[in-house]
């Protein structure tokens, strides 16, 4: 069955608004062809001194000594401890941990230290500097007492070929946003201590506005519709300032999957690149007439924030399953699709993360073994090194 033959049932918080708002999609507005399941990623790496504590601004000249490597854009985050890499556009996963390998080494190379951490494991609450734009000091505005936290995630992209693939893709990813996250925890240490958590990463950005799962979509029009009413609502400029954990990225024609902590690991970064790849090319070509509510995935996305891939969480058809077991499903998804193509090497490293000591887990030993110091000492050095 092909995408354009799917029926999808209307939501019904669209729905809704489909009836109460009366009002013609905006002629301008248009999905750009972001290519035929292309990746990018954009990777947040926090910026901390000899002691691997946070910096509270760039090293000066450091982004600009960096800038265009690899064909990358270098720049710095919304947090004055933090740097951005967004590679370019990639075939595959392994392409994409490349180009994030050779601008790690370009960062050391230039005096950078880095962390690759959801949270800085001794941050302390409010050390944080906003970056000053116009577009930063709005978000540090609105977001008030809310912003006390510099976080860093890995997000992937996948070009879409046109809107219509990119709603049936991001209707199938829904359900696998727990999965995701559940393989990329890596925060439990927050302002100096244990959170309990497998990532508080989650804890700090699901406290802000437009968070979170995002609903189902039958088609582009419906998402216009209710992308303008949240941005009329919130009195924000568009939809960039809408940060679901699965948003539409019109303007680059991708979907952008926002739920995981930043990796050490780049072999783990490819992996996951690949897995989103993997899944998102497999949601279009088999697509499923099943969702989850939304409430549902939303306890599924808390259970295993607290427990990483220890979690048990309801599967598609609602039956309670353990994160690994799921994991090790979507992994041969995305490797069915991928492999004709020669583009499914870097899930082996995914494969190998089910049965090893989980990030989280490495952390908690690593500070009873060695303390706060020696914890922030190994992160910063397989920032540097694990490639």
């Amino acid at each position: 069955m092909s995408p354009s033959s799917i029926e999808l049932p209307i939501p019904e918080p669209v729905d809704d608004l489909l009836r109460q708002q009366e009002q013609a999609v905006p002629s301008h507005a248009a999905f750009a062809v972001g290519g035929d399941f292309t990746v990018g990623a954009e990777e947040e790496l926090l910026l901390v001194d000899d002691r691997n504590r946070l910096l509270a601004t760039p090293r000066d000249g450091l982004v600009a000594a960096l800038a265009g490597r690899s064909g990358s854009t270098v720049t710095p985050e919304l947090f004055g401890a933090e740097i951005e890499f967004a590679t370019p556009v990639a075939r595959s996963g392994e392409e994409v941990g490349s180009c994030l390998r050779d601008l790690r080494s370009a960062l050391r190379a230039a005096g950078g230290r880095a962390m690759a951490v959801g949270v800085h494991p001794a941050g302390e609450l409010g050390d944080v500097a906003v970056t000053r734009s116009a577009r930063y000091d709005a978000i540090g505005s609105s977001l008030a007492g809310l912003l006390r936290t510099p976080t860093a995630a890995l997000q992937v992209h996948v070009g879409m070929p046109d809107a219509e693939s990119a709603f049936v893709a991001m209707r199938g990813l829904r359900h696998q946003l727990a999965l995701f996250r559940a393989l990329a925890c890596g925060s439990p240490y927050w302002h100096g201590r244990d959170s309990g958590l497998a990532s508080a990463r989650w804890a700090v950005v699901g406290s802000y506005p437009r968070s979170g799962v995002p609903p189902v979509f039958r088609c582009w029009e419906e998402y216009l519709v209710l992308a303008d009413a949240l941005a009329a609502a919130a009195e924000v400029p568009d939809d960039s300032w809408i940060w679901w954990d699965l948003r539409p990225r019109p303007r680059l024609g991708t979907l952008e999957v926002r739920v995981l902590d930043a990796q050490p690991s780049l072999a783990v970064v490819a992996g996951m690149v690949s897995l989103v790849q993997g899944l998102a090319r497999a949601a279009v070509e088999r697509p499923r007439q099943v969702d989850v509510p939304s409430a549902v995935l939303a306890e599924n996305d808390f259970r295993v924030a607290r427990d990483g891939l220890d979690a048990r969480i309801v599967d598609l058809h609602g039956t309670m399953r353990p994160v690994r077991e799921l994991a090790v499903q979507a992994i041969s998804d995305a490797r069915s699709v991928l492999a004709a193509d020669g583009l499914d090497g870097p899930l082996s490293a995914l494969e190998r993360l089910l049965y090893a000591e989980p990030e989280y887990d490495r952390q908690r030993r690593f500070h009873r073994e060695h303390g706060m110091a020696g914890l922030l000492r190994d992160l910063t050095a397989r920032t540097s090194t694990a490639f």
